[in-house]
């Protein structure tokens, strides 16, 4: 039985490795619809945050939106009634 777990969580690790990366800038972000996504170290999106699972815990409506204040920059979820500024360079 152990074997078998121990089988499966490797498969699983190595599988996830071997993806081909998505061609993304280490740190850099995006939205994904209303998902805000980082890119890794292995240059693939992965989730930050999912603005409407933000929402649905908050009771409050959330957007995937660019932020750049006081020098920090980036996609998150911000409420729905905040004005995020200018994108900047990046995806929405």
């Amino acid at each position: 039985m152990k074997a078998l777990l121990l089988t499966s969580l490797l498969a699983t690790a190595l599988l996830t490795r071997c993806r081909a990366p998505d061609g993304c800038a280490p740190v850099s972000t995006r939205c994904a619809g209303n998902v805000a996504e980082v890119c890794n170290g292995d240059g693939n999106w992965q989730v930050l945050a999912d603005c409407d699972a933000v929402s649905e815990h908050s009771n409050a409506g959330f957007t995937c939106a660019y932020v750049n204040e006081e020098g920090v920059a980036g996609h998150t979820c911000l409420p729905a009634t905040v004005d995020a500024g200018t994108e900047e360079g990046g995806v929405l």
